[in-house]
């Protein structure tokens, strides 16, 4: 009993060591912080009236697409460098082509146990040549317990900005978290809004840039209600006229798509009051006009070749202004479970229409044989000796 006793005690001093030490690293963000922006010497401005490219992507961490994780229901945790480097690879391919002045990026790992404790985001900074950017964890701990028997261990996930212009300011919003036990709750993902300002030549307000990447298994628990909420907030909160764009993967289907179609994971939404209905309700411009047309779908499930579904989304507003929007597809079908948005803007006035081509009056029909054109004379009566000369 004595043994018993003694094995019994130390135990429960390693439990409460373990807890105190969970307590102590747990990652504990103010609902309100500053983001360091980072720029370098030489750095350009937006121009009024000068069309300018966004890109958003979720990046699925930098795994790549070959594995099936434990959260999708398969077994891989941590991914062999070699694939980590060529999804890197992969991306910053994409973005350089694209060459997008505003880079808004989800799901970055910056020194995590299970991509090989490679920094994603400066990577995308020095690949892509960005003047500025900046970043904020929203899944952050020394070590993750979880899966049993192969631990996640130590994982900084973020959110990134990186511009080709001048970022004046970086802002941290926490968002509402899972309703979930405290003890998971120190280990889990703690969502949040990326924001910043970018100055723009001739304009007295700064464009507005925000990301996000809201919660995913919620299972109607009320979270992604809040979570919305607080993105209207934003919305909401944008001085008037100054132009703006929020976007990320809010993990919710569009506005009258039906979750039944979907063969996996149908389970994950809303059987009805769709929480980013609240956003189209209040009259929030979403880049695409019909987010349920197949083009327009983001995201692709394990072990597919097709998005089956749009989660992702860009709203804009203020006077900012749409010339062109398209889901990039080709070779990012390979890089993540997302497909990358590309769109491009101007801030300030409104373009012009074009004019409209000029009418061209058809060319008269070849009259058939022996049919007069009413608009013509007549033809001369022939006598009947020119008749017969004619022959």
């Amino acid at each position: 009993m004595k043994y018993l006793a003694i094995g019994l005690g130390v135990v429960a001093l390693a439990a409460v060591g373990a807890v105190g030490a969970a307590l102590g690293t747990e990652h504990r963000p103010a609902p309100i912080e500053p983001t360091e922006v980072i720029c370098g010497a030489d750095t350009q401005e937006l121009t009024k009236n000068e069309p300018f490219q966004m890109v958003s992507w979720n990046l699925q961490y930098g795994a790549s697409r070959k594995h099936q994780f434990f959260y999708d229901g398969g077994e891989a945790v941590h991914v062999p460098e070699e694939d980590v480097r060529w999804t890197l690879d992969a991306v910053n391919q994409v973005l350089t082509e694209i060459n997008p002045e505003l880079m808004l990026l989800q799901e970055v790992d910056r020194g995590s146990k299970r991509t090989s404790d490679i920094d994603q985001h400066l990577d995308y900074v020095n690949a892509t040549g960005a003047t500025c950017h900046t970043s904020a964890p929203y899944h952050k701990s020394p070590f993750v317990p979880v899966p049993s028997g192969n631990a996640l261990g130590k994982v900084d996930m973020e959110l990134s900005l990186l511009t080709q212009t001048k970022m004046t300011r970086g802002e941290r919003i926490q968002l509402a978290m899972l309703d979930e036990p405290r003890a998971r709750q120190m280990f889990n993902l703690k969502r949040a809004l990326l924001w910043g300002e970018v100055p723009v030549q001739g304009m007295d307000l700064p464009l507005a840039i925000a990301v996000t990447h809201l919660s995913a298994f919620s299972f109607g628990d009320g979270t992604l209600e809040r979570q919305i909420g607080q993105l209207k907030d934003w919305m909401d909160a944008r001085p008037e006229g100054q132009p703006w764009i929020l976007a990320g993967d809010l993990n919710l289907l569009p506005p009258g798509d039906d979750k039944m179609r979907l063969e996996n994971e149908r389970d994950l939404y809303a059987d009805s009051n769709n929480p980013v209905d609240v956003l189209f309700e209040a009259g929030f411009h979403e880049i695409f006009q019909d987010p349920l047309a197949p083009e327009n779908r983001t995201y692709l499930s394990y072990g597919t070749s097709e998005p089956d579904r749009k989660i992702d989304y860009v709203f804009i507003g203020g006077p900012i202004h749409l010339l062109e929007a398209q889901v990039i597809r080709g070779e990012a079908l390979e890089i993540s479970d997302h497909l990358p948005i590309r769109a491009k803007f101007v801030v300030g006035d409104a373009p012009a229409a074009p004019e409209p081509e000029p009418v061209m009056e058809p060319a008269p029909e070849p009259l058939l044989d022996g049919v007069q054109d009413p608009g013509m004379d007549p033809a001369p009566e022939m006598d009947a000796d020119t008749e017969t000369q004619n022959e």
